[in-house]
């Protein structure tokens, strides 16, 4: 890990960067107008936390937190720095915001490993008829201990 690693709310500075859009286009797969679109969601109605190393925005995670629970709705990590912890100190991170809840997250094929890597319990959920040749899964990462 990197020496100086950090983790905070996104300014509005950050969320007009580059960085921080293409980490939202890598983690949601929009691009052009819908990516400003979902960008405009996100700070409105999703809490965001992102990571900076040496003072560079590399990853970010957005989330819903609910009485129930929470749910990871975006997490990316820049492609130079996977690997190296920070996606799940990411989702560690929304699991402190909200204690005793516990992180729901869905995800394909391309993620899987790294969830069940973090510690989440992973099920395969029914296919999608619209898309049959695509794996969807649904993963749950127990609530921290008080």
């Amino acid at each position: 890990m990197p020496a100086d690693v950090s983790f905070r709310a996104p300014t509005d500075l950050d969320r007009g960067s580059a960085e921080y859009l293409g980490l939202l286009a890598s983690a949601s797969g929009r691009t052009g107008s819908a990516l400003q679109s979902l960008a405009a969601d996100v700070q409105e109605l999703l809490t965001t936390v992102v990571a900076f190393v040496d003072g560079r925005l590399v990853g970010l995670a957005s989330y819903e937190a609910g009485t129930t629970g929470t749910v990871l709705r975006h997490l990316a990590v820049a492609r130079g720095h996977r690997g190296a912890g920070l996606g799940r100190r990411l989702v560690m991170s929304v699991r402190d915001a909200v204690p005793g809840a516990q992180v729901a997250a869905e995800t394909d094929d391309n993620a899987v490993g790294f969830y069940r890597r973090a510690g989440f319990a992973v099920t395969a959920l029914p296919r999608d008829p619209r898309w049959p040749h695509v794996q969807r899964y649904r993963c749950l990462l127990a609530a921290a201990a008080r």
